[in-house]
């Protein structure tokens, strides 16, 4: 899940690139839209339990406004899930259906897959979509009521080996389908059992480690420090909230500092305003001690390692 123009480049390369030429990041790779914050479940681990923020979907209305800009820059990547459970949308296939239309791709979800039914799981297939990633965590019941609050164990396995054998039925290549689980100090003395479960059942098995149980968002409890490097996140990257709040990442659940908002302004013009180019200044000059949610964040290493990954990975 490489970004189209930052594989040219290792990620040094790609900021010197940006300090020469901002007009080759005029526009992000990767678009993730928070089309509703809603969430069936509670979970310990997640970032929710952190923040305060306002539930809501978004408009269908600004949803194609910021599809329909994007399709003027393809190839753009689609992330339609952002704090909650896309599948909770009302009009959730409505706006797939949409993106597919205007040529966006690969298109990648996430969900829990808890409240699906059969009928539910074959139109996900008939989308076509590129990549799900389904958050189980473990395969013991006990544990998993503890972690996953509201969750339903005895649905969640029948709804994942559905989905498995109806893609395998219909002789699909894509959707390509993770399993993941998120490493916990609940959980991890069962870590190798699960991977070991899904490692050939699924397409990939991801392993996270959990981040921001501290409070302090997109932060992993490390042992050892590195030298802090800039995010490649910020070159590549945007992220937008169900009312038009533009986020500066994935890991800013939060946002204190207002960047723009895709109802009055276009994705172009957000991108490369004074507001945003003053972060991406702060982390060229490693002056971001105050800055939150970057001030904490680990995750700007996984640019720097050779599998562009934090945590673990199993791919068939």
């Amino acid at each position: 899940m490489f970004h189209k123009r930052a594989i040219y480049y290792d990620e040094n390369k790609a900021w010197d690139k940006y300090k020469n030429d901002h007009e080759y990041f005029s526009f992000p790779e990767r678009i993730t839209i928070e089309i509703t914050n809603r969430c069936n479940l509670d979970c310990f681990m997640c970032p929710r339990n952190k923040v305060k923020m306002e539930l809501g979907d978004m408009d269908f209305n600004l949803f194609k406004k910021i599809i329909d800009e994007a399709s003027l820059h393809l190839p753009i990547c689609l992330v339609p899930f952002f704090r909650g459970e896309s599948f909770l949308h009302p009009y959730f296939f409505e706006m797939l259906s949409y993106a597919k239309e205007k040529g966006l791709k690969p298109i990648q979800l996430a969900s829990n897959v808890n409240h699906l039914n059969p009928e539910f799981i074959s139109r996900i297939l008939d989308l076509k979509v590129d990549f799900i990633s389904i958050s189980v965590d473990l395969n013991k019941s006990d544990i998993f009521k503890s972690n996953r609050k509201n969750s339903d164990f005895k649905t969640l396995f029948p709804n994942i080996f559905f989905l498995l054998e109806e893609k395998k039925k219909k002789n699909l290549d894509l959707p390509k389908i993770q399993v993941s689980a998120i490493k916990t100090r609940r959980n991890a003395s069962t870590i190798q059992e699960f991977i070991d479960f899904w490692r050939n059942k699924a397409d990939r098995v991801r392993i996270y480690y959990a981040h921001s149980l501290d409070g302090k968002l997109g932060h992993l409890q490390e042992k050892h420090k590195l030298k802090r490097k800039p995010c490649l996140k910020l070159l590549t990257d945007i992220v937008i909230y169900w009312n038009g709040d533009v986020a500066l990442c994935n890991h800013d659940w939060d946002r204190d500092v207002f960047i723009g908002n895709v109802f009055s302004e276009s994705l172009e013009n957000i991108w490369s305003n004074t507001t945003y180019n003053k972060i991406r200044k702060m982390h060229l000059d490693d002056t971001i001690d105050a800055f939150v949610p970057c001030n904490y964040c680990s995750h700007w290493k996984m640019y720097y390692q050779e599998n562009h990954v934090i945590g673990e990975l199993y791919e068939k």
